[in-house]
């Protein structure tokens, strides 16, 4: 693990040199809370949307999971999703196996603070060795063998063994969780690349890793950080300063390899650690690389001065209009490093910002996280299929026999809160986005200000599937001020444990939903036949994305539940299939039917964003075969009010009778429809009215028992609503 070697060493100075400042360091005694605040206010005459923003501030912590952060949470896509995939051989997704291969030995994740045994040392408590696990690989070849083509299967294998599948809940992260409570966290967030640090934060700062040598020959698809490569192409930060929107970085000394405008050539040659040459005056080396003054020393230290600088550019009212924060690895919350201390950053960041209420009151924290260390994730990411430009490098996995090239992302899921008075009370946002995303908030706000800042660099696919956060604000409602949250404890210095699983049961979500909030897309997908062809039969598939409110596309994966384990050099023929469908679209396509050639059963899942979910099963030789149960939320009409309408459809000789079974969500008996040979019949229900437009239906016949057809999903209508 080369990039964890290489951070240790950056990160161990200012841990040693601050051990005595331990018993100090509390919230209440950084310097973002030294000067009393000034009364309560707001920002004068809103214009009631995006233009009321007067600052971004990007935030990016290190190296952890949606699951392994928020799968505990009430409201979100966590431990209690109901539209999951299913691993090769039949087990859940949850049942990661051991070994790759068929009747492997399998773990749940498992909570880090309930371990009872150690590899090495042992803690003082259990929560302590929690608090300093030391994470887990997380580079290209890795990320991918975990993804393992989309079928989410070798987390264990690839990560070399259970810490992978640790995870920590509310008891862990109690700041972390009532910052999210309240405001708005994202779990349909993802990290740009199924790789490590350095490729995604030249995401963050660029918008592309090169993938298509448009700026060279180098694509940044691995690595720590892309220090000394002196990127060629246009960073997000030159952007900005072209359209003539004010900007900074605020670092110290150690930002731990994590400035990502570093990365690029026209910060890495004004910078000195790497060769450059300091240009004091230069609007490049003052923003980008120039230090903040550090005067604090002590564990406490690089927190304490970048809230100081900030605090100062706030009183003084100077803070430029887009603001990248990054700290060193002991307040960064990469593993060893315990949570609470990036709690103590991140509070301190937010007292900073209070210091002027009005600054507060216009100001948008996004707080997300680099990539997902090794730590697992549930939920397979969207990848594109393949062609699409930009999105994918070949040569990088020839020890696995990898000859096709590999998508760059979207990698794994990732914390995301978004801190605002916009964004305030409690939501979720489970819009499909990445670090593109921050750029392509920042594009349409400085667009309403009438100093557009488009980056040149974001892929068409990313544009087309990655939203731009904004539907995650609302900009009519604003709830000023800071609320209360917790005390963040004292600062714990940095020890590793290796904490071994304490159980291997099914974890647990809080019960409860969450206000969520609306999404620009309408998922739907149907199998409409099966047709013949020279590899044996082929399940014909439709995918569509189509309302008035639909701006975003929507992306499906199509998996073949009977198939065996493929070996990673058949990626992507054994793979998933993909597709992304854009607004106000329908495309067609296929699911493989059976294991192998002649095998006439099928067991085909379609997933898509937000919980979407269709499962059909059932056998191309057996009476199923001539039934078709097609699913429309309009019928044909265009309305902001959609229903679930299904067709069922006899295409054969006799009558048949569908029972359908709500699994979830609406209440009530089965219902049951007969249908006459060569006929069609509609079923109909409400789920925007009965609930919160959910809906999770089973179709089912009484002529062949292993015919089955599942929907699930949400019927948006532009509106808010409630989580699943």
């Amino acid at each position: 693990m080369p990039e964890l070697s290489r951070r240790n060493f950056l990160g161990t100075a200012a841990a040693v040199t601050g051990a005595a400042a331990v018993g100090a360091a509390l919230p209440g005694a950084s310097a973002a809370a030294a000067t009393p605040q000034k009364k309560p206010g707001h920002p004068p005459k809103p214009y009631g949307d995006i233009r009321d923003v007067k600052h971004v501030i990007v935030i990016m912590q290190e190296n952890r999971s949606f699951d392994h952060y928020f799968g505990a949470m009430k409201g979100v896509r966590g431990f209690g999703d109901r539209s999951t995939i299913v691993l090769p051989g039949g087990k859940t997704v949850w049942e990661q196996p051991k070994t790759l291969t068929d009747g492997a030995e399998t773990q749940y994740p498992w909570r880090l603070s309930g371990a009872k045994t150690w590899s090495g040392a042992t803690p003082p408590s259990a929560e302590l060795g929690a608090a300093n696990y030391g994470g887990t690989s997380h580079g290209w070849t890795d990320q991918h063998g975990a993804w393992y083509g989309g079928l989410m299967n070798g987390w264990y294998y690839a990560k070399g063994g259970p810490t992978t599948l640790g995870y920590l809940d509310r008891r862990d992260l109690p700041f972390h969780y009532a910052l999210a409570d309240a405001y708005t966290v994202g779990d349909a967030y993802h990290c740009s690349v199924l790789s490590a640090t350095g490729p995604n934060r030249t995401f963050l700062w660029g918008g592309t890793i090169n993938a298509d040598h448009k700026h060279g020959s180098f694509t940044a698809y691995d690595g720590g950080d892309e220090r000394g490569k002196f990127l060629p192409w246009e960073s997000y930060a030159e952007t900005l300063q072209k359209a003539g929107v004010s900007w900074r970085v605020y670092q110290c000394a150690d930002d731990y390899g994590d400035n990502g405008l570093e990365y690029f050539n026209t910060f890495g040659k004004l910078d000195p650690t790497q060769g450059g040459t300091a240009a004091p005056g230069d609007v490049f080396y003052d923003n980008g690389v120039k230090n903040v003054p550090e005067p604090v020393t002590g564990l406490s230290g690089n927190a304490d001065n970048l809230i100081a600088a900030i605090r100062a550019d706030v009183l003084g009212g100077t803070l430029p209009q887009v603001n990248w924060i990054v700290n060193n690895q002991f307040f960064s919350e990469h593993p060893v490093t315990a949570p609470s201390n990036g709690a103590y950053f991140l509070r301190g960041v937010l007292e900073a910002l209070n210091a002027d209420p009005d600054v507060f009151d216009s100001t948008v924290v996004m707080i997300n996280y680099d990539e997902n260390d090794g730590q697992f994730d549930h939920v397979p990411p969207p990848v594109p299929g393949p062609g699409e430009a930009d999105e994918f490098v070949s040569g990088t996995m020839a020890a696995y026999g990898v000859t096709e090239p590999l998508p760059v992302g979207l990698g794994f899921r990732v914390p995301l809160i978004l801190v605002s008075p916009w964004t305030r009370g409690g939501w979720v946002t489970s819009e499909v986005s990445d670090h593109t995303s921050v750029i392509q908030f920042i594009e349409k706000w400085t667009s309403a200000l009438g100093k557009p800042a488009i980056s040149p660099n974001i892929s068409d696919w990313r544009r087309k599937v990655c939203g731009d956060l904004t539907y995650a604000f609302d900009f009519e409602k604003p709830v000023y001020g800071m609320p209360d949250l917790p005390e963040t404890g004292p600062l714990i210095p940095e020890t590793r444990y290796t904490p071994l699983p304490g159980d291997n049961t099914m974890p647990t979500q809080e019960e409860g939903t969450k206000r969520a909030r609306p999404l620009p897309y309408q998922p739907n997908a149907n199998l409409t036949g099966f047709t013949g062809g020279p590899s044996g039969t082929v399940a014909n598939l439709t995918f569509s994305n189509e309302a008035p409110f639909v701006t975003k596309a929507s992306h499906f994966s199509v998996y073949n539940n009977r198939a065996g384990i493929p070996s990673l050099a058949q990626y992507p023929a054994a793979f998933p299939g993909q597709y992304t469908v854009a607004a106000e679209s329908t495309v067609s396509g296929t699911g493989a039917v059976g294991s192998s050639a002649g095998d006439t059963a099928y067991d085909i899942t379609v997933i898509g964003p937000n919980r979407f979910l269709r499962r059909f099963a059932g056998d191309v030789a057996t009476a199923g075969k001539d039934l078709v149960v097609e699913a429309d939320y309009y019928d044909g009409k265009s309305t902001k009010n959609p229903k679930l309408k299904l067709w069922l459809r006899n295409n054969g000789n006799t009558r048949v009778t569908f029972t359908i079974t709500h699994n979830n969500y609406i209440s009530g008996k089965p219902h049951t429809v007969k249908v006459n040979a060569h006929g069609k019949e509609a079923w109909t229900v409400n789920p925007v009215k009965e609930s919160d437009g959910w809906y999770d239906v089973t179709v089912t016949v009484d002529i062949d028992g292993g015919w089955s057809q599942r929907f699930v999903g949400h019927l948006e209508t532009g509106e808010a609503s409630i989580t699943g």
